[in-house]
C-alpha cells in the first residue's frame, strides 16, 4: 500500500518537472526569436538606413554651403569697394551693395546691359571700351564722374564653370583726391608766400620812394599845372600799385583766423546790407536759420568779393539775376552757392581763375578769387567753379 502511494506521488512529480520543462523551452524559444528579430536587419531595412545618412549629410552640407554664402555676401555687401561681375557681353551677372548704391541701381539688375541699366555716360564709354580677349592682365584706370572720381581695377573672372566674365573692383576716392588738392594748395601758398613776401616789401619799399618824390615834386609844382597835373598822376597809380601789393601779401602771408559760431541768417543779413541797392540780387537761407564755425570777417570779404564777381559777370545782361544761397546739406555745416546769368567763363580760362594776377577784367587784379582760395583752404573747404559761355556762372564754396 505505501509503495503505490510513493509510486503514484513519484509518477506525478515527474509529470509536472516535465511540463515545466515544456514551458520553459517555449518561453526560451519565443524569447530568442523575439532577440532574433530585433537584431537582424533585413535588406530594405538597410537600404532605407543608408540612404537617411545620405540625406543628413546631405542637408548638413546644404546648410554650410548656405553659412559660407550668407557670410561671403556679409563681406561684400559691408566693404566700401564697390564690386561687379559682367559676362563677356557686358551684362550684369552680380554686384554688391555699395556698387549698387553708388550708381543708384535699384531692382532686380541681373542680366541687363550697362546700357539698360542707365549707367552715367562716362562709365559707359569705359566699360564698352573694356577688350575682353586682351584683358591678359589687370589694369587699373580712374574715371571722373559728376562729382565723383573713382578708380577702377579691371581683371578676368571664371563665374561659372564654363562662362568668364570681367570683374570691376571700383574705389570712391573723391574725398582723397579732395585732400589731395588741399594738399597742394596749401604747399603751393607756402611756396608763392615764402617767395613773395620779400618781394611785396621790396616793392612797397620802392613805391614809398616813388611816392615821396611825387609829393616833393607836388610841393613846388603850384605855378606849374602840368608838373602838378603829372605829380598827381604818380600819386594816384603809386597808390593802385601799393593797393596791388597789399592784396598780394594778404595773399602772401599765413592767415590767423578766429573761429566762432556764425548764425547764418545775420550773417546773409549784413552782406544783404552791402547789396540793398541792387535789386537783382536775392538771398535765400534754407532752411530759415543754422549756425556754422568760420572766420565771420574773412568769410564776408571773401563771400562779398564773390557775388562782386557775379555783379560783374551781368552787367551786358538784359534782366540780370544773381542768386545767393546759404544751404545746410549734404553732411556740410555750410555749402554757399552764387549763381548768375551772366556771359560765363570760356572752359579753357575756368582752370586758371584762382591762379594769382590771372584776370579777365581790364581793371581787376587777379587776387580776388585766389584770395577767396586760401580763406576756404584755412577753413578745411573747398570752392569750386561752374560756368557756360552765355549762360552764367555758378560758385560753390562748402565748409
Amino acid at each position: 500500500m505505501d509503495y503505490e502511494r510513493l509510486k503514484t506521488l513519484i509518477i506525478g512529480s515527474l509529470i509536472v518537472v516535465g511540463l515545466l520543462l515544456v514551458i520553459f523551452i517555449v518561453i526560451v524559444r519565443k524569447l530568442r526569436k523575439e532577440f532574433e528579430s530585433s537584431t537582424v536587419v533585413e535588406p530594405d531595412d538597410v537600404f532605407y538606413q543608408n540612404l537617411k545618412t545620405a540625406l543628413e549629410k546631405q542637408h548638413a552640407l546644404t546648410e554650410e554651403v548656405k553659412r559660407k554664402e550668407q557670410f561671403q555676401n556679409t563681406v561684400l555687401n559691408n566693404i566700401s569697394v564697390g564690386v561687379a561681375v559682367f559676362d563677356r557681353y557686358k551684362k550684369l551677372r552680380d554686384s554688391n551693395s555699395f556698387f549698387r548704391t553708388l550708381f543708384n541701381l535699384e531692382g532686380d539688375a541681373k542680366g541687363k546691359t550697362i546700357v539698360e541699366l542707365n549707367f552715367p555716360e562716362e562709365f559707359v564709354e569705359f566699360v564698352k571700351g573694356i577688350n575682353f580677349s586682351m584683358l591678359f592682365k589687370p589694369f587699373e584706370q580712374r574715371i571722373t564722374l559728376k562729382d565723383r572720381v573713382l578708380l577702377i581695377r579691371v581683371s578676368k573672372i571664371k563665374f561659372f564653370a564654363d562662362a568668364e566674365g570681367i570683374l570691376l573692383l571700383i574705389h570712391d576716392i573723391t574725398e582723397l583726391e579732395d585732400a589731395k588738392k588741399k594738399l597742394e594748395l596749401k604747399n603751393r601758398l607756402e611756396y608763392i608766400g615764402e617767395m613773395s613776401t620779400n618781394m611785396a616789401h621790396e616793392f612797397k619799399n620802392a613805391i614809398s620812394t616813388v611816392k615821396g618824390y611825387a609829393q616833393m615834386i607836388l610841393s613846388y609844382a603850384n605855378e606849374n599845372e602840368k608838373s602838378k597835373k603829372y605829380a598827381e598822376k604818380i600819386l594816384k597809380e603809386s597808390e593802385n600799385i601799393n593797393e596791388v601789393v597789399n592784396k598780394f601779401l594778404l595773399y602772401a602771408k599765413p592767415l590767423d583766423v578766429s573761429i566762432e559760431e556764425v548764425n547764418t541768417s545775420e550773417f546773409a543779413e549784413e552782406l544783404k546790407a552791402m547789396f540793398e541797392d541792387r535789386g537783382f540780387v536775392d538771398f535765400v537761407v534754407m532752411p530759415s536759420s543754422f549756425t556754422f564755425k568760420g572766420d565771420r570777417v574773412l568769410l564776408r570779404q571773401c563771400f562779398s568779393n564773390l557775388i562782386l564777381n557775379a555783379i560783374e559777370g551781368v552787367k551786358e545782361v538784359e534782366n540780370p539775376s544773381v542768386k545767393v544761397f546759404f544751404e545746410k546739406k549734404n553732411g556740410y555745416s555750410l555749402v554757399f552757392r552764387v549763381v548768375d546769368n551772366g556771359k560765363g567763363i570760356p572752359e579753357d580760362e575756368i582752370t586758371k581763375v584762382f591762379i594769382p594776377f590771372f584776370t579777365t577784367k581790364s581793371e581787376g587784379t587777379g587776387l580776388g578769387l585766389a584770395i577767396c582760395e586760401k580763406v576756404i583752404a584755412r577753413h578745411n573747404g573747398s570752392i569750386e567753379v561752374k560756368s557756360e559761355e552765355a549762360k552764367g556762372t555758378e560758385v560753390i564754396v562748402k565748409l
